[in-house]
Protein backbone atom coordinates (compact mmCIF):
# COMPACT_ATOMS: atom_id res chain seq x y z
CA UNK A 1 0.00 0.00 0.00
CA UNK A 2 1.39 3.36 -1.01
CA UNK A 3 0.61 6.85 0.20
CA UNK A 4 -0.76 7.94 -3.20
CA UNK A 5 -3.17 10.74 -4.16
CA UNK A 6 -6.29 8.55 -4.18
CA UNK A 7 -5.62 7.28 -0.66
CA UNK A 8 -4.74 10.76 0.54
CA UNK A 9 -8.05 12.13 -0.77
CA UNK A 10 -9.98 9.35 0.98
CA UNK A 11 -8.13 10.00 4.24
CA UNK A 12 -8.64 13.76 3.86
CA UNK A 13 -12.38 13.30 3.29
CA UNK A 14 -12.58 11.01 6.32
CA UNK A 15 -10.69 13.49 8.47
CA UNK A 16 -12.90 16.33 7.23
CA UNK A 17 -15.97 14.31 8.24
CA UNK A 18 -14.51 13.64 11.69
CA UNK A 19 -13.64 17.33 12.17
CA UNK A 20 -17.13 18.39 11.04
CA UNK A 21 -18.84 15.95 13.40
CA UNK A 22 -16.58 16.99 16.29
CA UNK A 23 -17.23 20.67 15.51
CA UNK A 24 -21.00 20.13 15.55
CA UNK A 25 -20.97 17.82 18.58
CA UNK A 26 -18.70 19.79 20.91
CA UNK A 27 -19.59 23.50 20.76
CA UNK A 28 -17.38 24.28 23.77
CA UNK A 29 -14.29 22.96 21.96
CA UNK A 30 -14.84 24.69 18.60
CA UNK A 31 -11.82 26.98 19.00
CA UNK A 32 -9.57 24.01 19.78
CA UNK A 33 -10.95 22.00 16.86
CA UNK A 34 -10.41 24.85 14.39
CA UNK A 35 -6.89 25.37 15.74
CA UNK A 36 -5.89 21.69 15.42
CA UNK A 37 -7.65 20.86 12.13
CA UNK A 38 -4.95 22.31 9.79
CA UNK A 39 -2.21 20.48 11.68
CA UNK A 40 -4.12 17.22 11.40
CA UNK A 41 -4.60 17.68 7.65
CA UNK A 42 -0.87 18.37 7.31
CA UNK A 43 -0.01 15.16 9.20
CA UNK A 44 -2.29 12.80 7.22
CA UNK A 45 0.47 11.17 5.16
CA UNK A 46 2.96 10.62 8.02
CA UNK A 47 0.20 9.21 10.24
CA UNK A 48 -0.96 6.86 7.46
CA UNK A 49 2.60 5.68 6.84
CA UNK A 50 3.15 5.05 10.56
CA UNK A 51 0.00 2.97 10.94
CA UNK A 52 0.69 1.14 7.67
CA UNK A 53 4.17 0.15 8.82
CA UNK A 54 2.79 -1.01 12.17
CA UNK A 55 0.23 -3.11 10.34
CA UNK A 56 2.91 -4.68 8.14
CA UNK A 57 5.00 -5.65 11.17
CA UNK A 58 2.12 -7.55 12.73
CA UNK A 59 2.00 -9.85 9.67
CA UNK A 60 5.65 -10.83 10.03
CA UNK A 61 5.46 -11.75 13.73
CA UNK A 62 3.58 -14.95 12.92
CA UNK A 63 6.27 -16.24 10.59
CA UNK A 64 9.29 -17.88 12.18
CA UNK A 65 12.32 -16.91 10.17
CA UNK A 66 15.44 -18.95 10.90
CA UNK A 67 18.59 -19.53 8.97
CA UNK A 68 18.90 -23.09 7.75
CA UNK A 69 21.35 -25.05 9.84
CA UNK A 70 24.06 -27.08 8.21
CA UNK A 71 23.24 -30.78 8.43
CA UNK A 72 25.98 -33.38 8.35
CA UNK A 73 26.09 -35.41 5.16
CA UNK A 74 25.52 -39.11 5.91
CA UNK A 75 28.55 -41.17 5.04
CA UNK A 76 28.05 -44.31 2.98
CA UNK A 77 28.35 -47.61 4.77
CA UNK A 78 31.90 -48.82 4.04
CA UNK A 79 31.09 -52.48 4.72
CA UNK A 80 28.57 -52.61 1.88
CA UNK A 81 30.95 -50.94 -0.56
CA UNK A 82 33.76 -53.37 0.25
CA UNK A 83 31.40 -56.38 -0.05
CA UNK A 84 30.18 -55.24 -3.46
CA UNK A 85 33.74 -55.03 -4.83
CA UNK A 86 34.59 -58.61 -3.87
Amino acid sequence: MKCDIKMMLKAGAGLAAVVAVAYATFPAARELITAWAPALFFLICPMMMFFMMKGMQSCHKEQDIRKPEARPVPLPDTKNILDERR
